[in-house]
């Protein structure tokens, strides 16, 4: 991703999330979890958060909607790891307290429904921006931020796992005590 590509998408997430912009350090996430080197961090968001942001990139109430009633999070992801890590999002679950998965719904399938919609380009483009990747290659020092929405809703709380490889193999790491947000 072009460096002011990747400047363009952190603002956005930081002026949404504090109204104005911050070092990642700065950001208050609820949920993290480490494994190694990596860190993951997720914080719910609510439907009127993702409406009011992709308003202000061009989509109708209408056709955002879909997506800002879906179960939705910022999430973060940073290697502080001395070697290259590798993720998938469509290796991610997310499993509720009944024993219930559900996969995180990935970004190409959410620009296939804007297609449909008819989504002019632009907003389309700064949807696939603002999206958490579907697939990353972090070397050491990097970070991602992005959001990200479950397949299907999840009752009460629920857990995400995150796989990832690095040259040491394949891990996991887990969020706990994740629940939807409500507006």
């Amino acid at each position: 991703m072009p460096m002011s590509l990747s400047l363009s998408l952190i603002f956005a997430f930081m002026a949404m999330h504090a109204g104005a912009c911050l070092a990642a350090d700065d950001l208050e996430w609820r949920q993290h979890a480490t494994q190694g080197g990596v860190t993951l961090t997720a914080n719910p968001l609510t439907a009127a958060q993702r409406t009011a942001f992709y308003l202000a990139r061009g989509f109708t109430e209408s056709a955002i909607r879909p997506y800002a009633q879906a179960c939705g999070f910022s999430l973060g992801m940073r290697n502080a790891g001395a070697g290259s890590v590798h993720t998938k999002l469509a290796d991610w679950r997310a499993i509720g307290t009944d024993g219930r998965s559900v996969g995180l719904r990935l970004p190409v399938a959410w620009d296939a429904d804007w297609a449909r919609a008819n989504v002019l380009p632009p907003a389309r483009v700064a949807f696939r921006w603002a999206q958490f990747q579907a697939e990353n290659s972090f070397e050491a020092g990097d970070w991602i931020m992005g959001m990200a929405t479950l397949e299907s809703p999840l009752p009460g709380s629920f857990r995400i796992v995150a796989r990832y490889r690095d040259d040491k193999g394949s891990h996991e790491i887990v969020l706990h005590r994740l629940s939807c947000a409500h507006d």
